[in-house]
């Protein structure tokens, strides 16, 4: 390993190229890093400060002098070429042809393009070389198919060129000549270089530990590339395998995803950081190529979860439901289901039975390590192939209707599912064919009033009839925007205006019969109670009547 200290001249010169390896990141310095790094370059050029340094470059030499892949510093690097390609384009001759030559270099005597001195990752190169390197503007209907298909590294470079742009925008071509001439010659980096594949992935994993914003996806990638031992020769198809998940679930929820996939297969709870717990599946793998196969496929499915693209309408209504709840343990149980489906047991009854499973120990205030074992068991039949029957008498076995219901049939208001539960119900009697999608803020309101205050409720509830029915379900109704705020503690008439005060109707089916009632009393509300509760039973309940 040799290091030493270089001007940007130096290592933004015709004689040396750089490759971004299939195994790193993509690009994505945001916005503000690139301000920052402008704004300090700039207040060191004002105060003519002698030298700036803005860290490492750390590469494998893969051709004397020529040739370098890019461990770490591949975000300042391609940064440094947008901003020489922007000032570029912002100069005339003879400093626009010096300047070019730092990022896309020219024919003298033909004028044609020569190879870039940075390439990226396959994926990125094309857009790269046409809208940075050869400074092409970014078509609008371009940008909004980057917007629109989430390519997180392509909106990265949009957005940090307009960062450039209007940095570029502030000063003339003088002074931006002489900003050129001081990051090439003043500004310096510590160029390090290492001449293996395995001397690199010990210093990539090195760094890392010391603090390099590396996620669990890329480390986990970095693992599967030392499985190949440095193979060129498949190391271009295991990126196409890695970039096809990168496109499938997008980089900003990857980490998310691998966290499900990983509980859907192993059925524990992580004890270390995500890349470590998949280090043994990696290592265990037959290759690389099975084990992402098994991830791309398993990714898919979460994509199908996230989307709801079930076919059966019960399905969806229960996944719609399901992404209602705190908590997301109950994808991985979804994810080994949908990547080993049990035979005879339809995805809609899976689904069914899992909704049921979930609402209960949520309404049963179980705690995590307890939600947990419903699902690992889960997971741990289907991944050893047993039965529909076994599965069923899974789902059965952590069930508790009674406690269920006991703890629905009191004060609900205030727990974490009370707006969930409502939600639901609001699609029980509803034909499955009914799809009902809840946006805006809706809000729960006390139809008995939280307090006493007017004479309309003192003659129909004492202080214990309030403290028995307040909080529970009988007593509660949802409505959108702020009626919950006009409705307050006035009586039953009034109240019942604010609820229809829109075109004499209301959002939701639960809250509708409070409108036809002339008074609210203890045997409606009584009534109303156990109306819901039933409603909620048929739902939930996990006995064999239940789920039939």
């Amino acid at each position: 390993m040799e290091a030493g200290e270089r001007t940007i001249s130096q290592i933004l010169t015709e004689q040396i190229r750089y490759e971004i390896p299939a195994y790193q990141r993509p690009y994505s310095w945001e916005k503000g890093n690139v301000e920052q790094l402008l704004d300090d370059v700039w207040e060191a050029y004002v105060a003519n400060d002698e030298e700036y340094f803005i860290g490492s470059l750390i590469t494998i030499e893969r051709e004397k002098g020529r040739l370098y892949d890019v461990v770490d510093g591949q975000q300042r690097l391609t940064t440094l070429n947008l901003i020489f390609s922007r000032l570029r384009d912002a100069v005339d001759e003879p400093a626009k042809s010096e300047l070019g030559r730092r990022v896309l270099p020219r024919n003298a005597l033909t004028g044609e393009e020569e190879t870039p001195r940075l390439t990226l990752r396959q994926r990125d190169q094309n857009f790269f070389r046409r809208h940075v390197l050869a400074g092409e503007v970014v078509p609008e209907a371009l940008r909004k198919e980057v917007a629109k298909e989430q390519d997180a590294p392509k909106q990265r470079i949009i957005e940090n060129l307009e960062a450039i742009d209007s940095f570029i925008a502030q000063h003339d071509q003088k002074t931006l000549k002489l900003f050129a001439n001081y990051l090439l010659s003043r500004v310096y980096v510590v160029f390090v270089t290492t001449a293996s594949w395995q001397s690199a992935y010990r210093l990539f994993n090195v760094l890392n530990a010391r603090g390099m914003a590396l996620s669990n996806a890329d480390l986990i990638k970095n693992m599967l590339f030392a499985r190949l031992g440095g193979n060129a020769a498949r190391s271009s198809d295991l990126d196409e395998a890695w970039l096809e998940l990168e496109e499938q679930i997008g980089i900003e929820r990857l980490d998310q995803f691998m966290a499900h996939h990983r509980s859907s297969i192993v059925a524990t709870k992580a004890r270390k950081a995500l890349h470590e717990e998949f280090e043994p599946l990696i290592a265990t793998a037959a290759t690389p190529f099975t084990f992402l196969d098994e991830v791309n496929t398993s990714a898919r499915n979460y994509l199908r979860v996230l989307r709801n693209e079930f076919e059966a309408p019960a399905a969806r209504r229960a996944v719609r439901s399901l992404k209602r709840v705190a908590f997301e343990e109950w994808i991985p149980p979804l994810l080994a289901f949908l990547n080993r489906p049990v035979a005879d047991m339809p995805e809609g009854e899976f689904i069914d039975l899992l909704e049921r499973i979930t609402y209960q120990n949520w309404i049963r205030r179980l705690a995590f390590t307890a939600r947990l074992t419903a699902y690992f068991q889960l997971i741990t039949a289907i991944r050893a192939g047993k039965n529909a029957d076994d599965i069923r008498a899974i789902f059965r076995a952590n069930a508790n209707d009674d406690e269920f219901r006991s703890l629905l049939d009191g004060e609900v208001y205030g727990r974490p599912f009370a707006q969930a539960v409502l939600l639901r119900l609001e699609e029980a009697d509803q034909d499955e064919s009914v799809t009902k999608d809840f946006g805006g803020k809706i809000t729960i309101e006390h139809v008995l009033p939280q307090a006493l205050k007017d004479a309309y409720w003192r003659e129909r509830f004492t202080d214990d009839d309030h403290r028995l029915w307040l909080h529970r379900l009988g007593n509660l109704a949802l409505l959108a925007g702020i009626k919950n705020y006009k409705a307050q503690y006035f009586p039953f008439d009034r109240k019942k205006k604010i609820y229809a005060e829109r075109n004499n109707r209301v959002s939701f089916d639960t809250t509708k019969p409070i409108l036809s009632a002339d008074h609210w009393t203890k045997d409606l509300l009584a009534a109303r109670q156990a109306d819901l509760v039933d409603r909620a039973q048929r739902i939930w309940s996990l006995s064999k009547s239940g789920t039939a």
